[in-house]
C-alpha cells in the first residue's frame, strides 16, 4: 500500500470523532449480555446500528454461536484493511459490586462486563469506520469492519470468516483489543498446543492397594515432573508483562477414579503449552522423555489435540512493517508517547488470522495495566478517556494506510 494524503487532512478527519458518541456506543454494547455462544442479541443490535448509519451489513452464521457481522466501505477488486473485534464476553464472575450490565461511569471509569474485553474497543472501531466512510475520502483500498463471535471459546467466528473468504483480499488487519492500554502494540502472540495424557494402571480391591497400580498416583507424579520442565524463550521478543517472551505450561483438567472401593485404573488430564516463535509447537517428544524418566508402572499415552481451536501457532508481525510503523506513528501522535511493542501472553483471534491467512495483524486499543487490568475478572472497568483517543488512532492509521488525495 502507498501512503497518500497529508497528515493534516488525516488529523482533521480523525479529530471530528465525538468522544461522547464513542462512550455512549460502548455503554449500549455493555448493556446487551453476550456471553460466548449467546451473542445473538448483540449481533442483531450491530446489524441494526450499522444499517441505521447507511451501511449494508452482512450477518454471517457461525455454528453453535451467534452470527458474525461484516460491513464494508468501498468496492471493487482491490486491497482491504480490516478492523476486527469480538462481541462475546466471558461469564459473569463472582465478586461484582457494580451491575455487570449497567455500564455505569464512576470517577472516570466505565464499569461492565466486556468494558475491557472488548466492547470499548469494538465501539471505538465502529466509530472510526463510520468516520472514514462519512469523510468521503478517496481511498485506494476497501475498509472492512468485522465483529466476530466465539473468541472467548475457540475462535469459531474468525475461523468462519476466514473459511468464507472475508480475508482473501485483506492486506492488513487491526484488532481493537487493548491489553495494557494505548501505550502498547501487540504485534505478536504466543501460540498454544493441547495434549490429552491418559494414564492406565491396574485395578485391585481398595483394601489391598499393593496388588494394583494407581493411575491417579502415577498421574500425580507426572504432573509434578511436568512442573519442572524448562520453558524456552524467544530472543528479542518482549511479553506484554515486560519480561522476555517465554513458554508456560498448565494442567487444565484432570479426571479419574470411581465411587467403588477400588484402586483407580484410569486417569486422564489435559495439558496446555503456551509456545513462542522460533521453537517447536509439538512438544510430544519432550513430554514422553520426562514421563519415561519416572519409571512408572502405568501405561501412559499422549495425544496432541489437533481439532479446530486446539492448536494455535505463535506469530509476530515485523516491527519495521508498514502496519506496525503506521500504528506506532499515530499512537505517538495522540498519546505523546512511543508505544511499547510486545507479544501477547494469551492466544487470541490474531493467531488464527496470522496462521490461516498470512495477513499482517496487530492488536491495540483501550485497556488497563496493573491492578486495573481486571480482564476476565469481576469489576471489569476501563478509563473512558481512552475511548475517543483509540477511535482517532484507528481512524488515522487506516487513513494513512489507505487514503489518496
Amino acid at each position: 500500500m502507498k501512503v497518500a494524503g497529508s497528515d493534516a487532512t488525516i488529523t482533521r478527519i480523525s479529530e471530528s470523532i465525538d468522544a461522547k458518541e464513542v462512550v455512549a456506543l460502548a455503554q449500549e454494547l455493555i448493556r446487551i449480555p453476550s456471553v460466548y455462544r449467546k451473542e445473538h442479541q448483540v449481533s442483531a443490535y450491530l446489524l441494526k446500528k450499522l444499517a441505521g448509519w447507511g451501511f449494508n451489513p452482512i450477518s454471517v452464521p457461525v455454528e453453535g454461536f451467534g452470527p458474525c457481522v461484516v460491513c464494508q466501505h468501498g468496492e471493487g477488486k482491490r486491497h482491504t484493511v480490516a478492523l476486527n473485534g469480538h462481541m462475546d464476553t466471558v461469564e459473569v464472575k463472582e465478586g461484582w459490586n457494580h451491575d455487570p450490565f449497567g455500564a455505569k461511569i464512576e470517577k472516570g471509569m466505565l464499569y461492565g462486563l466486556g468494558s475491557l474485553d472488548m466492547k470499548s474497543g469494538l465501539a471505538a472501531l465502529m466509530i472510526a469506520f463510520k468516520t472514514i466512510a462519512e469523510s468521503k475520502t478517496n481511498l485506494h483500498c476497501n475498509i472492512r469492519f468485522q465483529a466476530v463471535t466465539g473468541e472467548e471459546e475457540n475462535s469459531a467466528g474468525i475461523r468462519t470468516l476466514i473459511a468464507n473468504g472475508y480475508f482473501k483480499d485483506v492486506k492488513a488487519a487491526i484488532v481493537g483489543e487493548g491489553i495494557g492500554g494505548l501505550g502498547v502494540i501487540t504485534h505478536g502472540r504466543r501460540g498454544g498446543s493441547y495434549y490429552e495424557i491418559e494414564v492406565t494402571g491396574r485395578s485391585a480391591h481398595g483394601s489391598t492397594p499393593h496388588l494394583g497400580v494407581s493411575a491417579i498416583a502415577d498421574a500425580a507424579k507426572i504432573i509434578t515432573a511436568l512442573d519442572g520442565m524448562k520453558m524456552r524463550s524467544s530472543k528479542g521478543l518482549v511479553a506484554d508483562s515486560g519480561e522476555h517472551l517465554t513458554e508456560s505450561q498448565l494442567v487444565l483438567r484432570i479426571s479419574g477414579g470411581d465411587v467403588s472401593y477400588s484402586v483407580p485404573d484410569r486417569c486422564t488430564f489435559r495439558v496446555m503449552r503456551a509456545t513462542v516463535p522460533g521453537h517447536p509447537i509439538d512438544i510430544t517428544k519432550d513430554l514422553r522423555r520426562v514421563i519415561r524418566s519416572l519409571g512408572l508402572r502405568s501405561k501412559v499415552e499422549i495425544k496432541m489435540q489437533r481439532s479446530p481451536g486446539d492448536l494455535l501457532k505463535p506469530y509476530f508481525s515485523p516491527t519495521d512493517s508498514e502496519l506496525v510503523t503506521t500504528a506506532r506513528k499515530w499512537i505517538k501522535h495522540y498519546t505523546e508517547k512511543d508505544p511499547r511493542l510486545v507479544c501477547g501472553l494469551s492466544e487470541a483471534d490474531d493467531n488464527q488470522v496470522a496462521e490461516l491467512t498470512g495477513v499482517p495483524v496487530i492488536c491495540f486499543g483501550p485497556g488497563e495495566r496493573g491492578k486495573l487490568a481486571r480482564y476476565h475478572r469481576a469489576e471489569e472497568a476501563v478509563n473512558v478517556s481512552q475511548l475517543d483517543v483509540a477511535s482517532r488512532i484507528y481512524c488515522s492509521t487506516v487513513l494513512d494506510l489507505a487514503s489518496a488525495n
